[in-house]
């Protein structure tokens, strides 16, 4: 298992009405290195920079009726944290390199 020592590993999810914004929600994460894991949820590794930025774009963008949530998570097996209907293997692939 890799460490990535100035990211945390987190799991971000929304659910948002507009398809003009949800679309441009979900470009932004992937441009951030994120893994898209199923419908409205994302799940990598950001430095506190990073984790700023995305909090910003959520919060310039979602409206009143939308709802996200970031939460820091440890599929990796540093500590308790459990999936139901993902391997192993869908929490491991994540490459600093595709960061932006």
């Amino acid at each position: 298992m890799k460490v990535y020592p100035l990211r945390k590993e987190y799991l971000i999810s929304y659910d948002i009405e507009d398809n003009k914004i949800r679309n441009y929600i979900f470009d932004e994460l992937g441009r951030y290195g994120l893994k898209w894991t199923q419908k409205s949820v994302f799940w990598g590794y950001l430095t506190i920079a990073e984790l700023s930025a995305v909090k910003r774009c959520l919060n310039e963008n979602l409206k009143s009726k939308d709802k996200a949530f970031i939460t820091h998570t440890n599929f990796n097996g540093q500590g308790q944290s459990y999936s139901i209907g993902h391997g192993k293997e869908d929490f491991s692939d994540w490459n600093e390199t595709e960061v932006i």
